[in-house]
């Protein structure tokens, strides 16, 4: 008994030097993280995030998902197909309230998903970043006009000057994901509308995207909580999509189409803001990404969103990163990720690789408890059925962090 006692021992001991186990947990209230509050402009530096100080700075943030674009799979909304969306939301919603209603329960919603206490909460959990997804249709309408033409009533620009300047309050940069572009830039459902990835092949949506980006360039060039300008979100995310535009993300079709558009995009803001941090994203690996120096680009972070669960493909994609900071001098960043069984293992690589990462995500509904720091499963509320009345008392009452269930477990893990 007492050799089999300590053969469990030994095995215990391995797990938790090797595999993927889980530290002890701590509760909500015992956390109490507290950030320096003097904001710095980061920018890249030999491969790596520095202050104005010249100190490297590992970005340990948390996304905002959910927030400014729903994504349907952690809503409160019936999947009522594979592909539902914001956008299929909001047409929903449109058609049964109008232009303006729909506006109040959006408003609604955002105003109690993510508070100051929520930037506060984040602040103690030991977060200094956030990333935050947004898309055209926050400043926009569906035929590409301001919301309004004067940008300081644009309510987009009023949620993130809002967000913006809370996060300085606290001590948090401020990572802005374009997740939705005009056109969309994959087919995906996470773009806010499913099987389109139209932006590489239109010339209006391709305008209207430059168009965004220089007006968030001019309005935040100055701003030292914004950390980064995050380009486009998993463009060419085209797997399980068939027909026109569903080029696969490795292929050359795709690669030339999203490099060509990341260039146009570069020099638009580089003619604004010269100082910010500029991210590409590659889907699913660096090496579809463009050598910067012989591009001339400047100040970059490379991105690779991480969703494995098995340790070799953690350590390879982990390898790449490393790779492109070494051979290009780029900044790199984990900017989404969940690594389910095997995240205190992932976890472990990107702290002894010095490697930015940006957890997915804040909070979620019905999406189980692997996928956000908070979660909160309820009773989706039909909204092809239910009256604006409910609909308004739903959010307010369902809505709030302080009703979600803190994951104690995969907390303790991020470091």
């Amino acid at each position: 008994m007492k050799k089999l006692i300590s053969l469990l021992l030994v095995f215990t001991m391995i797990l938790t030097l090797f595999g993927c186990s889980k530290p002890e947990t701590k509760s909500l209230d015992q956390y109490n993280n507290s950030n320096p509050k003097e904001m710095s402009l980061l920018t890249v530096k030999d491969g790596y995030i520095v202050n104005e100080n010249d100190e490297n700075v590992i970005l340990k943030g948390v996304n905002l998902g959910n927030w400014l674009l729903w994504e349907t799979w952690m809503g409160f909304v019936p999947e009522y197909t594979h592909d539902w969306a914001y956008y299929d939301t909001l047409q929903v919603l449109i058609d049964r309230f109008g232009e303006e209603k729909t506006a109040e329960i959006v408003k609604t919603y955002e105003e109690n998903f993510i508070t100051e206490d929520d930037i506060a909460q984040i602040e103690k959990l030991g977060f200094n970043c956030v990333r935050v997804p947004f898309w055209y249709r926050n400043f926009m309408t569906e035929d590409l006009k301001w919301l309004s033409e004067n940008h300081d009533d644009n309510k987009g620009f009023q949620k993130l000057d809002w967000l913006i300047s809370t996060c300085e309050k606290y001590g948090i940069y401020v990572m802005l994901d374009l997740h939705g572009a005009p056109g969309g830039q994959s087919k995906n459902h996470c773009t806010g509308k499913a099987g389109r990835n139209e932006l590489y092949e239109n010339e209006n949506m391709m305008n209207a995207t430059v168009e965004l980006w220089s007006v968030i360039a001019e309005r935040y060039k100055d701003n030292k909580t914004v950390c980064a300008y995050d380009l486009l979100n998993e463009p060419q995310n085209n797997g399980g999509y068939e027909g026109d535009y569903s080029w696969s993300a490795e292929s050359e079709e795709a690669v030339s189409r999203t490099n060509k558009a990341y260039d146009k995009l570069y020099k638009a803001i580089r003619e604004i803001d010269k100082n910010h941090i500029i991210s590409f994203e590659g889907v699913w690996s660096t090496t579809v990404l463009p050598n910067p120096q012989e591009m001339g680009y400047e100040n970059l972070l490379y991105q690779l969103h991480l969703y494995d669960s098995e340790k070799g493909m953690i350590r390879y994609r982990v390898d790449e990163l490393k790779t492109a900071r070494k051979d290009w001098g780029v900044a790199v960043v984990v900017g989404e990720y969940n690594n389910h069984e095997c995240e205190e293992y992932a976890q472990k690589k990107y702290e002894k690789n010095d490697i930015s990462r940006i957890k997915w995500t804040y909070k979620t509904y019905n999406a189980g408890e692997t996928w956000g720091i908070f979660n909160k499963d309820v009773e989706r509320i039909d909204i092809k059925t239910a009256s604006y009345e409910e609909i308004i008392t739903f959010i307010i009452e369902n809505t709030k962090t302080q009703n979600f269930n803190f994951n104690a477990e995969e907390m303790s893990i991020l470091r």
